[in-house]
């Protein structure tokens, strides 16, 4: 996906997050470590939010995009810079959306 210049969307649902897949809980620590490995496997640009607040339950600690600034200051905290931030927040999308249409 990431050679041909995709995009995946980081889904909240806590069974795609905790390494224990009966977890009801979805956490920024979760989000932040699945972030970090495709960014190590594809590169920054093949990242994006994906969230899929329309169709998942649990605990989530992320229950809303009012809350999405939780993600972005613990990637910073881990030594993402602003540029990457944004690509994973909106730029990757964006360039996707403009690509194919």
């Amino acid at each position: 996906m990431a050679n041909a210049g995709g995009v995946a969307g980081i889904n909240f649902a806590p069974a795609f997050l905790a390494e224990d897949i009966t977890s009801k809980d979805s956490l920024v620590s979760d989000m932040v470590r699945h972030i970090k490995h495709f960014v190590k496997v594809g590169g920054i640009e093949c990242v994006g939010m994906g969230s899929d607040f329309d169709g998942i339950g649990g605990n989530l600690e992320v229950k809303d995009a009012s809350m999405m600034q939780m993600i972005f200051e613990a990637l910073r905290k881990e030594g993402f810079s602003e540029d990457q931030i944004e690509k994973i927040a909106y730029t990757n999308v964006l360039r996707v959306i403009k690509e194919t249409l």
